[in-house]
Order: C-alpha cells, then sequence, then structure tokens
C-alpha cells in the first residue's frame, strides 16, 4: 500500500498526541479530534527522513480540536468539523519567507519599505559575511562537529575563537571561521562557549549519544510539554460578545523574539486572544520575522530595565491572562518578575515560558536556538545521513522553532480551559528539545519515501556550512522546482492591510493549516513596525 501523509498524521494524532502521552488529556479534545479531517498530497515532498509533515499536521489538528473543545464548553457550540490542509501545515515550516506585497507579490522581505523597517532591528548587521558565518557547524581538532553561534551579536563569539571584524565574503568567512575551530578540541570550546562567554553552541551528537547522556536522559522522561498547577482563584472564560472566537477576551503578553515563542502567541492571536508584544528598541532582533510573526499583535516599546518600564509591565501583568516568557532562562526573574513575583501581581496569570534545551537537566539553564537543540538530539546528524553525507547538516527549516509554537499554543490553551473548571492556574514549561524528542520518536520516513524524496529533490547540494538562511533559500528553491504551483496557490494566503508598515498595499501571508468549521480565524491586527502601540490593552469598544 501506498504511504498516505494524511494516514500516518491521523495515526500520529491519535497515538502520540491524545493517547499513550504522559500528559493528562480531557476527553472533550478526544471528542472534538473525531472530527479532524486531513487533506493534502497523499505524499511528502520536504526533503528531510523525519516525519515533519505528518508532526505539524497532526499537532494543528490538536490545536484545532483543543479550539473546538474550548468553544463548545465556553459557548456550547457542538464539536466541529475540523479540516487541516498537510501541504499548508508543511509551508507553515517556512512561513516567515512567503509573505508578500501587493497584485505583484513582491516578496515582502525584499520589498524596499518594508527592509527599511526591519534594518532598524538589525543592530549587529547579522547579514554581514563574518558575522552571519558566526552560526554554522564546523568541525573540531578532535574530529567531532561543533555548531557555533554567533546569537544576534557575533562580536562574542568572534572574539572567543580569535576572528576579527572585516569585510569578506561568505566563502571567505567561512573558511576563516574552520579554521579558527579546528584548533579547539570540542569539549572545551563547548565550555568556554556556553560557561565562560555565555553564547549558544553545542556538540553535534548522533541520536544515541543525546539519549546517553545525563541530560538526554532527564529530557527524555519530559512529556511534550508540562502544565505544573498552582493554587489560585477560579476564573471564568471573560464576557465575550463574538462566539465565534474561542480566545475571545483573552490578554496575552507575549515577551520574546525570533521565532518558537512568537509562533505561540501567533497561534493564540488567530484563535482571538488579545496580544500585546513587549519589545524594546534597544535590543537586537531578527527582524526578518517580523512581518510574519507579528501578525495579530500590537507591539509596544518597554525597557524593562528601567523602573518606568517595570512599572508599565507590571500594570500589563495584572491585567493579562497569559505571559509567554521566550527569552534566555532567568532573565525576566532578574528583571524582577519570576513566577511568584507575577502572582503577587496576578494570581491566576498563565505564565509559560520556553527554551532550547528544556527545563531539567545540566544542561538546561544554557541558552540557545532552534540550530542547537536540532544538534543536541541528533536531528541534524540524521538530516546529513539522509542527503548521504558523513557531517551532520541543520533541519532545512525552523521546523522545531514552528512547531514548539504549536505545542506552546496547545499547552496555553490547555491552561486556559482548566483554569475556568478548578482553582488552579499554571506555569507551563516547553522547549524545543522536548519537541525534538518528541518528533525523533515518532520515527523515521521509509525507506521507499526516503529514496522517493532525494530523487525528488536530485539537485538539493547542501554540506554541513549551509546556515540557516542558505538552507531555507535552497531548500524554498528546491520545492518551488519539484512541486511547481505549490506557493501559488491563492486559498492558502490570506491577506492583511500593509499600512502598519507604511505601505498602501496589501500584505499576503500563509493561511492557517487548520480551519474550524464554525469558530472564525482571523488576525485582528496586522503585522507592523516594532513598538507602534501603546503599552496598554485595549478598552472594550476598540477591541471590538
Amino acid at each position: 500500500m501506498a504511504y498516505c501523509v494524511q494516514t500516518e498524521a491521523a495515526r500520529v494524532l491519535a497515538e502520540r498526541l491524545l493517547n499513550g502521552t504522559a500528559i493528562d488529556v480531557p476527553d472533550s479534545f478526544k471528542e472534538a479530534a473525531k472530527r479532524v479531517r486531513f487533506i493534502g498530497d497523499s505524499a511528502p515532498f520536504i526533503p528531510t527522513p523525519l516525519r515533519i509533515t505528518e508532526s505539524s499536521s497532526a499537532l494543528n489538528a490538536y490545536v484545532a480540536a483543543i479550539a473546538s473543545a474550548i468553544s463548545k464548553d465556553r459557548y456550547g457550540i457542538d464539536y466541529q468539523d475540523i479540516t487541516v490542509n498537510t501541504d499548508v501545515a508543511s509551508l507553515f515550516l517556512m512561513s516567515i519567507i512567503l509573505p508578500t506585497v501587493g497584485a505583484k507579490r513582491t516578496p515582502a522581505l525584499q520589498h524596499p519599505t518594508v527592509t527599511k523597517e526591519l534594518a532598524k532591528g538589525d543592530l549587529y548587521q547579522t547579514q554581514k559575511p563574518i558575522h552571519q558565518q558566526c552560526t554554522n557547524v564546523y568541525q573540531t581538532k578532535d574530529g567531532r562537529w561543533f555548531h557555533l553561534h554567533g546569537s544576534m551579536n557575533a562580536g562574542h563569539t568572534m572574539k572567543m575563537v580569535g576572528v576579527a571584524e572585516q569585510d569578506v565574503t561568505h566563502e571567505e568567512a567561512q573558511r576563516i571561521y574552520m579554521d579558527k575551530v579546528a584548533q579547539w578540541d570540542s569539549e572545551e570550546i563547548d565550555r568556554v562557549a556556553n560557561e565562560e562567554y555565555k553564547q549558544a553552541g553545542v556538540i553535534c551528537n548522533t541520536p544515541d549519544e543525546f539519549f546517553a547522556s545525563e541530560h538526554g536522559q532527564t529530557m527524555a522522561k519530559e512529556p511534550l510539554y508540562t502544565l505544573k498547577p498552582r493554587s489560585a482563584p477560579r476564573k471564568a472564560w471573560p464576557e465575550a460578545k463574538d462566539p465565534s472566537r474561542p480566545l475571545a477576551g483573552i490578554k496575552v503578553i507575549d515577551f520574546s523574539r525570533v521565532i518558537a515563542a512568537p509562533v505561540v502567541s501567533k497561534i493564540l492571536a488567530v484563535l482571538g486572544a488579545e496580544v500585546l508584544k513587549v519589545t524594546w528598541e534597544g535590543l537586537p532582533d531578527i527582524a526578518a520575522t517580523w512581518v510574519e510573526l507579528s501578525t495579530g499583535k500590537r507591539d509596544t516599546n518597554l525597557n524593562l530595565k528601567s523602573e518606568e518600564g517595570r512599572k508599565k509591565f507590571a500594570e500589563l501583568v495584572k491585567a493579562a491572562d497569559v505571559l509567554v516568557d521566550g527569552y534566555r532562562p532567568g532573565v525576566l526573574g532578574r528583571l524582577g518578575f519570576d513566577a511568584d513575583s507575577l502572582r503577587e501581581i496576578n494570581p491566576s496569570l498563565i505564565y509559560a515560558r520556553e527554551n532550547c534545551y528544556g527545563w531539567k537537566g545540566p544542561l538546561s539553564h544554557r541558552s540557545g536556538w532552534q540550530q542547537i537543540s536540532d544538534c543536541l538530539v541528533g536531528i541534524s546528524w540524521m538530516q546529513g545521513k539522509f542527503l548521504g553525507l558523513d557531517e551532520p547538516v541543520v533541519p532545512l527549516l525552523p521546523n522545531s522553532d514552528y512547531q514548539m509554537g504549536l505545542v506552546g499554543a496547545a499547552a496555553v490553551s490547555h491552561a486556559l480551559l482548566l483554569r475556568t473548571q478548578q482553582g488552579t492556574t499554571f506555569d507551563i514549561d516547553v522547549s524545543l528539545t522536548q519537541y525534538n524528542i518528541w518528533y525523533y520518536r515518532l520515527g523515521e520516513q521509509t525507506p521507499e519515501v526516503k529514496q522517493a524524496l532525494r530523487e525528488q529533490h536530485g539537485d538539493l547540494h547542501l554540506r554541513h556550512y549551509d546556515e540557516m538562511n542558505s538552507l531555507i533559500a535552497k531548500t524554498f528553491a528546491s520545492l518551488k522546482k519539484a512541486k511547481p504551483g505549490l506557493f501559488q496557490r491563492p486559498e492558502d494566503f490570506d491577506t492583511m492591510r500593509g499600512e502598519e508598515w507604511g505601505l498602501d498595499e496589501d500584505i499576503h501571508i500563509l493561511t492557517t493549516p487548520f480551519k474550524l468549521g464554525r469558530s472564525e480565524l482571523k488576525y485582528d491586527v496586522p503585522s507592523g513596525r516594532r513598538g507602534r502601540s501603546e503599552a496598554r490593552w485595549l478598552t472594550e469598544e476598540e477591541g471590538r
């Protein structure tokens, strides 16, 4: 029998999310999930050895089932028909490069008006070759592979390995870093980067090496997400006049950057939550993510290192339902807002924190990124082997970022429902590594499917030194060739106003992979420039 993505996605949803998990999944989620239908191409088309489309499709279905269960509990709406488009669930993983402007569909990240605004967030010239290639996989003196990472200011890591500021090509920069990293033993560069310079970086493990490690053994016991109850007054759903929005009236603070945690709040926004992103103009960011990931959110400029900024933030927390924290472990606590302090301000607050390594184990304090977790758990080695290489290759898309965003949105929605039913609120722990472990355990594609994918993408040539920008661009080009028309389906894209970017044209972004029979999925706020909003919640009149 031919392999079928939709059949496998349904199996993952049933066996790996609704049942057979350490998460106590309510019966209402299981009932709602009975109405899920998967549609799309029956064959996988992303060239990777693991079940990437099936994972994304199942998690999108899980989020949709929770939203359906919430609507039934909140509004008395019967469980809704749910459709998950597995093709869109695949494109979801590359959403950041898909926004286009106007009738000509100019890529938003190449539009001069947009790029001028994005440049304001790139405080340390991350696209300069000597900076960009600081974030890449290089071989060490003892023959292992290490993912060096420059984060949003490559200067610290450059100093560590002894690379001077200079104008060179990308290829020249790669050779410079290859030479420098080759002078280090893997354990030493890992220790110095993380413990002395406090910079992300990790040895590229095979899956066997990861699960044999102390950290791997600890994190292997953790569920996909963790809900830790805290005693709090039972809190009913806010009064809502629009029963078509599952999370109408829910207020969410997005305290995060880059991809994973912002995806959490973006999904909550499409379900109807009011999302306010708290950022500060003095902090660098990966600005290329803004067009897509600021959709559905207002965005306020607060310096939490100032007394006034902390006071404003506390005011926001007092009226919030959810705080999504995506900064490195301990940052918010050092600013005076740890889990206990937050509950002194707002006893009913749901506090969701996201990190790279997970929240237990000897490496939990480290900062990290998607690529770091992918290399830690062994996903990168699997990708390299799939491509016929004896070296790790970071997975081709920001997969664990986007899929962990789905996990986080599911966890928050789960907690919101429980908060209305019992005298508790929740601390939520999610991480890239928790997702990657779950993803790995879904198993590899069959040999036949893997061979078909390699043949379909025969012109895709990658190496260990292809960093994320290169990986996304090459994968995008290969997909356009392998599946003509994949990115031109009008029904797969939504339209929003471009005025918040200074445009007099609309912006087109990828639609949500799941649809509900009665609930309306839409973004009440278009994406736009950083810091454009006041640090306050909308009034009832404004929110209509």
